[in-house]
C-alpha cells in the first residue's frame, strides 16, 4: 500500500494583480477637468479682459465680445405706444427700456407707467378707438397670457397686440378715482 495522503490538495489562491485601468481611467478623467478648468479660465480672462462697462445717470451699457446689454430709465416714450391725453407720467423710476443684442440680432424691453385721474370707462373708449384693429381687448388675463406670460392679476384692462416676433400690451389698471396705464414692449430690436 503506498502511503499517499487522502487528503485533497490545497487550492492555490489567485494571485491579485494591481490592476493599473483604474489608475488610468482616474488619470485620464482628472487631466480632462484641469484642461476644462484652465480653458475655462483662460476664456473668462479673455471675456473679462474685452468687457466695457458704460454708466452715465440712468443709462448703463455693457459691451461684451459676444454682445451688448443696454439699460436707459431716461427714455421718453420708449415703447411707442399712445399715451392717453390726460395722463401724467409716473416718473423715471418706472420707465425703462432695455436692449440684448448680439451680432446683427437682439431683443429689447420697454416699459412706461402713467396715471390719469378720469375713469376707467373714459381711458377704455380712447384706446378701443386709438388703437389699430391688431389689437385685441382682453378683461380676464389670467386665462389668456400673452407669449406664454400672465399679465398681472389687478389688471383690469389690456389691449393686447401680440402678432409677430414681439408684443405690445396697454395694461388699464383702476386705483381709486383714477386709472394707472402700463405700455409694454418687447420683441425684436429692429421692432423697439
Amino acid at each position: 500500500m503506498s502511503s499517499a495522503s487522502a487528503r485533497p490538495p490545497a487550492a492555490i489562491p489567485p494571485q491579485r494583480r494591481s490592476s493599473n485601468a483604474v489608475w488610468w481611467i482616474l488619470g485620464v478623467v482628472a487631466g480632462g477637468i484641469v484642461v476644462m478648468v484652465l480653458f475655462g479660465l483662460a476664456l473668462a480672462g479673455l471675456f473679462i479682459r474685452n468687457l466695457r462697462v458704460h454708466n452715465q445717470g440712468n443709462n448703463v451699457e455693457i459691451q461684451t465680445p459676444v454682445g451688448a446689454i443696454k439699460v436707459n430709465k431716461d427714455v421718453p416714450r420708449a415703447t411707442g405706444l399712445p399715451v392717453y391725453p390726460r395722463a401724467t407720467s409716473s416718473g423715471n423710476d418706472k420707465n425703462a427700456k432695455v436692449e440684448l443684442s448680439a451680432g446683427d440680432g437682439g431683443v429689447g424691453i420697454a416699459v412706461e407707467h402713467f396715471t390719469s385721474s378720469d375713469n376707467l370707462n373714459q381711458v377704455d373708449a380712447w384706446y378701443a378707438r386709438r388703437l389699430g384693429p391688431s389689437f385685441r381687448r382682453e378683461e380676464d388675463l389670467s386665462h389668456h397670457p400673452v407669449h406664454g406670460v400672465t399679465v398681472d392679476s389687478d389688471t383690469d384692462i389690456a389691449f393686447v397686440d401680440d402678432h409677430g416676433d414681439g408684443a405690445r400690451v396697454v395694461a388699464l389698471t383702476k386705483q381709486g378715482d383714477g386709472v394707472d396705464i402700463v405700455l409694454f414692449r418687447a420683441g425684436k430690436k429692429e421692432a423697439q
